[in-house]
């Protein structure tokens, strides 16, 4: 179990929350930042005290001016699947631009 997931099970957290789910999510959006945006980068997870779910954001420094070394160098179909993975995983998910970058985020239900 990774250490993101012990996090949300000895926080606050749902004891119904889907753990993997979170950490499938984070993952993906980590993924986007690193491949397709500009340094910096921060991870943002907390508890909305209504309707018991978890949000997840992912802040970087907006888009890169080339895309990242693992999507430049594979084919077409080895990327490309990560937000419709979220799109699964999450109740909802977005994107707001900001003065600092971007910031890609989503809600996962507990």
């Amino acid at each position: 179990m990774s250490d993101l997931v012990l996090a949300l099970h000895a926080s606050e957290f749902d004891a119904e929350l889907d753990g993997d789910a979170v950490l499938l999510v984070v993952s993906e959006l980590v993924t986007n930042a690193v491949e397709h945006a500009a340094p910096p980068l921060a991870l943002h997870l907390h508890r909305e005290r209504a309707g018991s779910r978890v949000w997840v954001g992912v802040t970087d420094g907006g888009p890169a001016v080339q895309e990242g070394a693992w999507t430049a160098s594979c084919a077409d179909d080895e990327h490309g699947r990560g937000l419709t993975i979220v799109d699964t995983l999450a109740e909802s998910h977005g994107t707001r631009t900001h003065s600092s970058g971007t910031t890609h985020w989503a809600r996962i239900a507990a």
